[in-house]
Parts: structure tokens; sequence; C-alpha cells
């Protein structure tokens, strides 16, 4: 069981009225919701309680649960996480492509607005064609105007832009679209990510600092990237921690009983990256506020 005792530092601004974290995870408790058979890490339990300490360390508000691929098709622990915060939190689940009408309806209901499609880890788990599979969901998506939530690397994101530029369903990639910062801003996937947010049809989440920085070794190698996707459309962005920031694995079926620790880094650390790409403050709560209003339907 891994201890979450690490104190979140403030960042050197106040956060907004309703800053939102828009990017974080749950695991467990796994006696009653276990990890899925079909995954790519092992990792401990994240408890909501030590999500909620960390908001208040640096002055976050609201909550958006997005489904960790480690749960699978299993919402439950997302849900009973959503069920506690009410009001304050909205979630993003995973279903399957053909989800029914009478699923979704009970999940918005629980406050689920979107749905995540993970085509990083475990690659090869779904035997379409990653535009097929993207229009189904649209087409799956649309009834309830949910948004569709990708964990895409570079290639897929150039392989798929005709199609998502013209997607009927608004289209939210994770991490920046997981550029490698050793390549600058000028790299093909991102140009596309940039594209994709000037059509207006597109979000980014300004998370995953570190996975994008993973070579660099240097945090502050985000902050080009975060710049660049402002420059694009500022009301496309929101931010989130990524907490409890699970360990890199090598997105790989898990073949051994190893136990993946999460890193969870300094939220405040994160936020500070923020403040660096964007220094004026109303910039700053269009997107840890304003813009996750807009995306997720908080009143």
């Amino acid at each position: 069981m891994q201890t979450f005792t690490r104190i979140h530092n403030p960042p050197s601004q106040a956060l907004p009225a309703n800053a939102t974290d828009c990017h974080m995870h749950v695991f467990g408790p796994f006696d009653r919701f276990p990890l899925a058979a079909e995954r790519s890490y092992t990792v401990p339990e994240a408890p909501l309680d030590a999500h909620e300490r960390m908001k208040c360390q640096v002055g976050l508000e609201r909550t958006v649960f997005v489904q960790a691929s480690g749960h699978g098709l299993d919402n439950r622990a997302l849900l009973a996480a959503l069920a506690q915060l009410g009001s304050r939190a909205r979630a993003v689940a995973v279903v399957a492509p053909d989800a029914s009408r009478a699923e979704l309806e009970r999940l918005h209901a629980a406050g689920v607005r979107g749905a995540r499609l993970n085509l990083y880890s475990l690659a090869g788990r779904y035997a379409d064609d990653p535009a097929q599979l993207v229009a189904q969901f649209a087409k799956t998506l649309a009834p309830l105007a949910w948004h569709l939530q990708l964990l895409i690397d570079a290639p897929t994101m150039v392989a798929l832009e005709p199609v998502l530029a013209r997607s009927p369903i608004d289209i939210v990639i994770d991490h920046m679209g997981l550029p490698d910062a050793r390549d600058g801003i000028e790299q093909s996937g991102f140009q596309v990510m940039r594209r994709l947010l000037r059509g207006g049809r597109a979000w980014a989440k300004l998370a995953g600092a570190d996975r994008i920085t993973r070579h660099t070794g240097r945090l502050r190698d985000a902050i080009p990237f975060m710049q660049a996707l402002a420059d694009a459309a500022l009301d496309r962005l929101v931010w989130g921690s990524d907490w409890p920031n699970i360990g890199f694995h090598s997105s790989q079926q898990v073949a051994d009983d190893h136990l993946l620790a999460h890193r969870e880094l300094d939220a405040g650390e994160l936020l500070e990256l923020l403040i660096e790409a964007l220094p004026d403050a109303r910039h700053r709560e269009i997107v840890l506020a304003r813009n996750p209003a807009t995306l997720y339907g908080f009143g």
C-alpha cells in the first residue's frame, strides 16, 4: 500500500475561484473495485481523500475524474468517487464504442460528460481501424453531447488529423498530444494539435508536463508547448495535475506482479509551469475555471 504524504506547495499566485483539476485518477479500493485483467500496469490504490488534501493545499476547488486504463471498462471506482463530491465534480468514463443509450444516460446522470479512448496503452486491444473507432464513438456519444477524450501519440495524431478535424463532436486530447520536448514545438504531431485547436472542434489538456519532458529531465521544457497551445486557442485549453502521476511503464500487457509506485508530483510545481506559461491572471482564469465550466457543464 502506498501512503500519500507529500506536501504540495501553494503556487506563487492564488488560483481563481472554481479552479479545476481536469485530469486525475482514482484507483480502488481494490477489494471492491479491482484492476482489470487487461492492463499495462499494476499500481497501488490512490484514494480520493489524498487528492482532496492536495486540492486544499494548492487552492483547487473542482475535480474531473478520468477513468484510468488500469480499471478498464469498470467505472465503479470513478462513480463512487464522483458521488462523494457531487456538484463539485464531473467525469470522463471508458465505455465500449457501441455502448447503449441507457448505459450512457445512467453515467450522464451521475456526472459523466465524456468518454475516453486510449490508443496509446495496449494499442492492439482494438481490432478496428482508429479512424473507424473515432467515427463509431462520435455516433454513440453525439446524442448526449459528450466529448471524446483521446490518449494518442504523435504518429496517430498525424494519421487521424482529417478525421478529427471534421468530427461532429468535441475531441479532447490528453497531455498536449504527447509531443517529445526534445524535438521542439515544430514537430509534426504538435503542429497537428495546434491546427485542430484553431479549427474549433478540439480541446487540449495542459497536463503531463513530466511525460513530454521525460527525456530532458526538466519540467520547464514543457512551457513553450503550453504557450504555443495558448497562442493557438486559449479558449480550448484546460489544466490537469494527472494525479497520482502513474509511474512510467511500457504500455504493454503486464507480465508479472511488479508493483508500479505512483510518483505524486508536487501539484504546486505543476501549477507554477502554468503561471509562467500564462503570466496574465485573466488567461489562467479562463483555463482553470471558465473553460472547464464550458467543457464539463459545471453549474
